[in-house]
């Protein structure tokens, strides 16, 4: 399901899919993902992100 929606994104490719949890509303990244442009995607790399930009 990731995938085809990576397909059908017109967005930027260096930023991984994501959604919108139903219950809470908060961002679902995924864990690791190779998207079809060739960019892998993985949640340290975002966690660490979010860490930089908090602090």
């Amino acid at each position: 399901m990731v995938r085809d929606f990576d397909i059908m994104d017109d967005g930027d490719p260096e930023v991984a899919p994501q959604f919108s949890c139903e219950a809470c509303g908060g961002e679902m990244y995924p864990e690791y993902y190779k998207g079809v442009h060739g960019y892998e995607y993985r949640i340290e790399t975002r966690i660490g992100k979010r860490e930089v930009e908090g602090s």
